[in-house]
């Protein structure tokens, strides 16, 4: 059965005409095209941000280390020092030079051959052989198999532009490298010391090592005291470079001078000095002593003619000894000095008026009793009545204590601090120092010190002591410089004598002289004195001090006087330390001293008076 339809029209604005559209159908193409370029837009926005703050990052916050690796991949600094001054004789030899060396370097990123390679090129033309690897070639091997992993290890570093291999080279091993024609490898020349005479004068030259910088520095004796004046000038230069290192050829460089460091003259003679070593050395081995000195000076000077210690050193190998052999003993090691100390009692006795040559000692007759402690004489032999003079000839303590009883505390301490003990010398060595003295004396102290025991010294302050007598009274300041010598200003720079007082009157001076040569004369070393020469002089046998008492068995020897004693050329200390052949001074130190005084005569042309 067929239906049948109606149609019924919707009048026009009739609610429900119009179907609502869903919001996603509510987008237009134009406004879709608008959301995408903001978003664009945004995203651009925030890379550029990025791309600010990462500039500001490298080139704000790290600018500093960029460009300083920027800089190493086109510049270079080289440094150039200016010679360290020469240290030299009186009479005009060189004892301390500059030696041409090369600092061997690499370029691993223009390198052609591998690192291990290079390395295993140049070991073997590096190693340095000394005597004792000469007899024994497992040594070489082990000191080659060393340097060439250093070597690799150096080269094998990543990023590495400029790296040193290897530092004093000699011309002879730069010449074999050369000949390899290794790409990448080149050679800094620069200056160490070098000394021609090896160990003479080791201890008044002192060395030249590196300090906390890597910076070269002078140690001990001259180079230490006056490493200012010897240390040349340093120059930097900064240079750009191309990928192979070279200077470019338009980026010029400043001439800058660069300036040496002062030349510095010594007072002592070469002649002299080996003279003294020699005989030293000798009579250590003679007497079997540990060690010894000798220092000689023109007592109207001060100047220092030789000066020498043993054991030394070699100043160019200072590494390979014991840093106890660095200090010159003569001013930096005290002792107590034992009897040659007396003759600054008895100066200081006559000088006050309280003795004279014959004066009577009423205290001689027996050992003295102070408190808990007995003093006797060397040989405990006694003299009653002895006279001063003959008191001193034969070492007598008790005539010591009985001078130093009539000074009393005051007056003797004041005339020790006159004759500069305990003061430093002032001499141009770094090691020079005061030396302690004692605050507070009681009598025991004041008794042993008259005799030289109890009291510390030094040698160059005895000698200094002793050259006053010598000089009429007048002690000058020891000196070991000559002159010094600027050859920028092409001026040289002399030094002048330095008196440090009047100790005691020329007239005392004269008399302690005089009886110092009845001593040498008439004392227990007479079996040797100058039979051509007079010659004032004291032997000390001092015993050595261990841990609150004396060393029984161990002494220190010493012989001092000078010579002619009308018009004295030199003042001369000898001391051995600790000798075995005989423990005393007259039987060691004083033959010693007249074995160097006849040379003397003859080096520095004294006439015999004798």
């Amino acid at each position: 059965m067929a239906r049948n339809f109606e149609y019924h029209p919707v009048p026009s604005g009739t609610a429900g005409s119009r179907r609502k559209p869903l919001s996603s159908e509510r987008k237009t193409p134009e406004k879709e095209a608008n959301f995408r370029s903001r978003f664009l837009l945004f995203a651009i926005y925030f890379l550029l941000l990025g791309v600010i703050a990462r500039l500001f990052y490298w080139q704000v916050i790290h600018k500093t280390r960029l460009q300083a690796e920027a800089e190493s991949q086109y510049r270079r600094t080289v440094t150039h020092q200016g010679q360290r001054g020469k240290i030299m004789t009186s009479d005009g030899y060189i004892l301390v030079n500059n030696a041409p060396v090369y600092r061997l370097f690499a370029e691993p990123h223009i390198m052609k051959k591998t690192p291990l390679e290079v390395s295993q090129a140049i070991a073997p033309l590096l190693v340095d052989v000394t005597a004792e690897m000469a007899s024994q070639p497992a040594m070489i091997t082990q000191e080659r198999q060393s340097l060439e992993g250093s070597i690799l290890t150096k080269l094998s570093q990543p990023g590495r532009k400029w790296v040193a291999l290897k530092q004093k080279v000699t011309n002879e091993q730069k010449q074999a490298i050369d000949s390899l024609d290794i790409d990448g490898l080149g050679f800094e020349e620069y200056f160490v010391r070098d000394y021609p005479e090896a160990s003479t004068a080791a201890h008044i030259l002192g060395f030249v090592g590196k300090n906390q910088a890597g910076e070269d520095q002078g140690y001990f004796g001259i180079e230490g005291s006056l490493d200012k004046e010897l240390r040349g000038q340093s120059d930097r230069q900064t240079f750009n470079k191309d990928a192979l290192g070279f200077h470019l050829f338009f980026d010029d460089l400043e001439e800058t001078p660069i300036t040496n460091g002062r030349d510095v003259v010594l007072t002592i003679r070469r002649d002299i000095q080996h003279t003294v070593e020699e005989s030293l050395k000798t009579g250590i081995e003679r007497y079997g002593a540990v060690g010894g000195d000798v220092v000689i000076m023109d007592p109207k000077t001060g100047q220092i003619l030789a000066m020498a210690s043993y054991p030394n050193y070699e100043p160019g190998l200072f590494y390979e000894y014991p840093s106890q052999y660095h200090k010159n003993p003569i001013i930096a090691n005290t002792f107590e000095p034992g009897s040659i100390f007396k003759v600054l009692t008895v100066a200081a006795g006559i000088d006050a008026g309280v003795i004279n040559e014959n004066t009577i000692c009423t205290k001689c007759a027996t050992a003295r009793q102070i408190g808990e402690y007995t003093i006797r004489t060397w040989n405990d032999t006694y003299n009653p009545d002895t006279t001063i003079i003959d008191g001193l000839a034969k070492s007598d303590n008790t005539a010591m204590i009985f001078i130093a009883e009539l000074l009393g505390e005051k007056r003797f301490t004041e005339y020790l601090k006159k004759f500069g003990i305990g003061n430093a010398t002032h001499i141009e060595l770094q090691e020079d120092t005061p030396t302690p003295f004692r605050k507070d004396w009681k009598f025991i102290d004041l008794a042993t010190s008259s005799f030289g025991q109890g009291i510390a010294t030094t040698g160059m302050q005895m000698i200094r002591a002793v050259g006053a007598i010598a000089n009429d009274g007048k002690m000058m300041r020891p000196t070991i410089i000559s002159k010094v010598i600027d050859h920028q200003k092409e001026t040289e720079i002399p030094v002048q004598p330095v008196e440090e007082g009047q100790v005691v009157s020329a007239e005392s001076a004269r008399r302690v002289g005089v009886m110092m040569e009845y001593a040498a004369q008439k004392g227990e070393a007479q079996w040797t004195r100058s039979k051509t020469h007079s010659v004032a002089g004291k032997t000390g046998t001092a015993q050595i001090p261990i841990a609150g008492h004396y060393d029984q068995e161990n002494t220190i020897a010493s012989f001092i006087g000078f010579s002619p004693v009308e018009e004295p050329k030199f003042v001369m200390l000898v001391t051995l330390r600790q000798p075995q052949s005989s423990q005393w001074a007259s039987e060691t130190a004083a033959p010693l001293w007249y074995n160097i005084a006849n040379k003397l005569y003859l080096l520095l042309n004294i006439p015999a008076d004798r």
